[in-house]
Order: structure tokens, then sequence, then C-alpha cells
């Protein structure tokens, strides 16, 4: 916030110089203004002087609706703003608008509106997750998805009147359709939180909430696919392959085929709960803790998984929509119908191994019985069996997947690691790794992640692009 100040303060005082030398310069009002316009240092700071403006507006926004921001939110903020306008940077490339300071304007209240859009949803989530909530954040956060669904389709109007005006494909169609997502976005938010109001006013016993939530991210996820094939068709019928659209593309369609997939199993698992699990007896109850882990209540009746835990019938229910596993012991709910037992199907090195172990031991056996040799010998060839069976189960750990070779780079997201090599227990190799040698063994890493910038910076940056293309 300080160094919003100080920019802002910097800023003034430039764009009051610029403005005393153009009336000093030119003597009268119009002569000055032609002056400020076409003039492209002038013109710079007052495009810059309009940008702080629209920070402090946002700003205020942001204190009087959510007050203080808490640390997830400003991580998130952080962290979607970048991505935002590198897309918004790519996307606008391929309608080849007009540089103007109007389309300055169109460009930066997009990425604005998405940051309000972001906090609000965050909002809302720690809302949901806080046990008591004072009723003047109920108020301003239902005011606050209100004044956003009222930006959204203020500005929907605005592009839809400049795309029936032109009447071409331009750079407003784009815009369109983001404001149509955000719409959507804001009205399911607003649905979302109207069921916490209704499942908190019947003090938690509201056993549809879980459903209701399902069946609204579904339809949701549907809207936003539909939207993104329907504008995907459009831009590629008149300018080409959108780039910047399939990353959101891919994004909305695997998340809508997860939760049809997650729906059907979940129908699947709820359709015979009665068959699939049977009912706890009183005598189980009494031995076990009869509090249920989901809603920490006592239970009278209960649902006894596979794993044997116990809990409510709806509190199980609703679990079973998010998750598939016991919420105990994280056990499968319903195991795979293609398990093989770990005695007559157990692959892998160990039971190469064991194999080799077991064998050996007939062999002892068998030569203890025949001839009753020495008890020494027998001990030491039993030792060497043993080692023989490690040796080969090293072996092939050695030449799996999960393992690598030393010699091999392991490659991860932002860095490359060199592993350091297993050093022997000789002295002789002790004395060769004090040598040269262990500088290379030595980790080095090359970063590679997302840049670390706050939002206020993104704005700067984003400034800083266009008053160079002006330039240009």
């Amino acid at each position: 916030m300080m160094r919003l100040q100080t920019y802002t303060c910097l800023s003034l005082v430039a764009m009051l110089a610029v403005i005393y030398h153009a009336f000093d310069r030119r003597g009268q009002f119009y002569p000055a203004m032609v002056y400020l316009s076409t003039s492209k240092i002038s013109l710079l700071l007052v495009l810059n002087m309009g940008l702080v403006f629209t920070c402090i507006l946002w700003q205020i926004t942001k204190r009087i609706f959510l007050g203080s921001l808490r640390e997830a939110e400003v991580e998130r903020l952080n962290e979607q703003s970048w991505r935002e306008v590198m897309e918004i940077l790519f996307a606008i490339t391929i309608f080849r608008q007009d540089f103007s300071v109007s389309f300055l304007g169109t460009v930066t209240a997009p990425l604005l509106i998405k940051a309000l859009h972001w906090l609000a949803q965050k909002r809302v989530e720690y809302i949901e997750t806080t046990p008591s909530v004072p009723m003047f954040s109920h108020v301003r956060i239902v005011s606050f998805l209100g004044f956003l669904l009222l930006l959204d389709f203020l500005f929907l109007s605005s592009s839809i009147k400049v795309l029936i005006q032109t009447r071409e494909a331009s750079v407003s169609l784009f815009f369109a359709f983001e404001y149509k997502i955000l719409a959507t976005t804001i009205v399911s938010t607003f649905i979302k939180y109207c069921f916490y109001v209704s499942d908190m006013l019947m003090e938690g016993q509201w056993e549809k909430k879980p459903v209701y939530t399902f069946y609204l991210e579904h339809i949701r996820d549907l809207l936003h696919l539909s939207m993104y094939l329907c504008f995907f068709l459009v831009i590629f019928m008149n300018y080409g392959v959108p780039l910047d659209l399939i990353r959101e593309l891919y994004e909305t369609f695997r998340n809508f085929k997860i939760c049809v997939a997650d729906y059907l199993r979940y129908r699947k698992i709820a359709s015979n709960m009665n068959d699939r699990f049977p009912d706890a007896t009183p005598e189980e109850l009494a031995s076990n803790d009869a509090t249920c882990i989901i809603c920490r209540e006592e239970m009278t009746t209960a649902k006894k998984l596979v794993c044997g835990h116990l809990f409510h019938v709806h509190c199980l229910r609703s679990w079973l929509e998010r998750q598939h596993t016991c919420p105990t012991c994280r056990a499968l709910v319903v195991p795979p119908e293609n398990k093989t037992s770990s005695s007559g199907g157990q692959h892998g090195p160990w039971s190469d191994a064991q194999g080799q172990v077991e064998t050996g031991s007939g062999t002892n056996s068998a030569r203890q019985g025949s001839g009753g040799g020495d008890m020494a010998t027998d001990n030491l060839t039993r030792h060497q069996v043993r080692l023989q069976a490690a040796a080969t189960a090293a072996s092939i750990y050695e030449r799996s997947y999960v393992y690598p070779s030393a010699n091999t780079l392991v490659w991860s997201p932002g860095y490359v690691v060199l592993p350091k090599t297993h050093e022997s227990l000789s002295e002789s190799t002790k004395v060769e790794s004090s040598g040269p040698s262990t500088s290379i063994r030595e980790q080095f890493a090359i970063p590679g992640g997302q840049a670390n910038m706050s939002f206020p910076q993104l704005l700067i940056v984003l400034l800083f692009l266009f008053n160079h293309l002006l330039l240009m």
C-alpha cells in the first residue's frame, strides 16, 4: 500500500508539471489541450495518472465491500492476475484492434473486475468455513455480489451494443464472452451462498444441501463449456485457431468430465446403500466410539463400511458426493472387483526374493533330512541364501522405474537436480569421494517457476507495456 501511495504522489507531481508546461508554452486552453493530446510524453503521463486513479478506485471498492484481505486472498490474487494479464494481451492480438485510449480502458476494466470476482469467491468460501460470522459481513458480501453482477450486466450490454453497431466479430466479442462467464460465475456463487445461509438457519440439519451444491456445480460447468465451445467456433471461423482459449477449453472440459465421472460413481454407490452397507448392531455401537466423525454427533443408528467404521446415513451420503474413501482410515468404500489375494497373486521383487529364500530353505531342510550334515555348514549355507536373495531383489529394484540409476537426471517442475551417487563403505571409495569428484555430485538448480509479483506491480507492468507500444 505504501508503494502505491508513493507511486501516486510521483505520478500526480509529473502530471501537474506537464500541465503547467503545456499552459506555459501555449498560453491558451485549446492549444494546451492539443499539445497534451499530441505530445507522446504528455499523453504517457496523463494515461499513467488515469491508471493510478483506476487503481485507487479499485482499492476503495475493495475496502468498502471486503475490508482487509486475508493471506489466502492475496495469494490467489497474485497467482491469477499474472496469468490473466498474459491471456488478455495474447487474446487481443487475434482481433488486430487499433491501439487507442478507449481500447486501453476496455482492456484494463476486465482485469480489475475479474480480480474483484476472485476475491468475492474466496470470501464466500471463507464465510462457509467460519463457525460464527457477524451480520455486517453477510450484508457486505451480499452487497458486493449484487454490485459485481450489476457491473457484469453493464459491461455486457455495452459490448453487445458495440457488436450490434459494427456487425462484425471485433474485440468486443471477446469482452462480451468474458462478462458472460463472470456473470454466470457470480450467480452460481450467490446461489451457493444462499444454500449456506439456508443450512445455517436450519442449524446444519439440511440434508439436501450437498446434493443441490453438486447439481449447481454441474450446471455451471456445463454452461461454461457450452459458452467456450461457441466462442471457440466463432473465433475459429473468423480469425483462425484461438490459442489462448485452448487451455481454458481443456480445463473446463476436464472439470466437467471429472464431475460427471464422480456423479456416476456416486449414483452407483448411493443407489443401493442399504444393501451394500449393513446397519450397525447395538453391540457394535456400544463397543466402538458412537460419535460420527463427519458431524461430531452421537449415533443411535449407523451404517457400517467394509473397513468396519460407523457413520450416519446422511453424513455418509454427503461424504460420498465428494470422496469415495473412508473418512477415518482412507480405505476405499467399494473395493476393486478384480482384487487378488496377497497370498496367491503377489508380484514384484519381494516375491521373487522370498521365493528364492524359500527354495534355499527347502534345500537346506532336504540336506538336513538326508545326511544330517554339520550345523555350522547349515547356518553358513542359509546365510548365503539370504544374501543371494537380497542381492537379487536389489538388482531388480535398480532396474525398475521407481529407482532410477545414479547417472540419470531427476527433473522437477522448477528445478533440475543431479542426484548424489551412493557412497561405498570401503576406505578407498571414501578417499576418492573426498577428491575433485565431489563437486560433480553437488546439486545444482535452474529456477523455472512462476514470477512472484503482486497485483499492483502487474498493473504497472501492463501500463509500461502499453506505453512502449504507444511510443513505437
